[in-house]
C-alpha cells in the first residue's frame, strides 16, 4: 500500500462526514473553516484515496414498514426429532442467529 499523506484537516473532513455526509461543500467548508474549492479537492482526494468508500443513507426499517403497511410478523411452531437440552441449545443458538 502506498503511504498515504493526510493531516488535520483532511481528518476533520472525514470525522464530519461519518457524522453527516449529506452536508454541502459549502457547509462543509464553513465548518472546518476552509474554502469551499479547497474542501471539494480534499473531499474528492480523499475518494481517489479510497478513504471514503461511498456514501449511504440510514433508513428506519419499522417506519418504513409502517408506512408501506408491511411488516415482518410471525407465529411459527418447530417440532424437533431429538429433544435433548444440548440439542435443544443447538437450535435456539441457531434460531435467533444473525446470519
Amino acid at each position: 500500500m502506498k503511504d498515504i499523506d493526510i493531516d488535520s484537516v483532511d481528518l476533520q473532513l472525514l470525522n464530519q462526514l461519518q457524522k453527516d455526509a449529506s452536508l454541502s461543500n459549502q457547509a462543509l467548508a464553513k465548518k472546518l473553516h476552509v474554502s469551499a474549492p479547497t474542501c471539494m479537492r480534499r473531499v474528492a482526494r480523499l475518494h481517489s484515496l479510497g478513504l471514503i468508500e461511498r456514501q449511504v443513507a440510514l433508513l428506519q426499517p419499522e417506519k418504513i414498514a409502517a408506512l408501506l403497511g408491511r411488516g415482518l410478523q410471525a407465529i411459527v411452531e418447530v417440532s424437533l426429532d431429538h429433544q435433548s437440552a444440548e440439542l435443544m441449545d443447538v437450535f435456539e443458538k441457531r434460531a435467533v442467529a444473525d446470519d
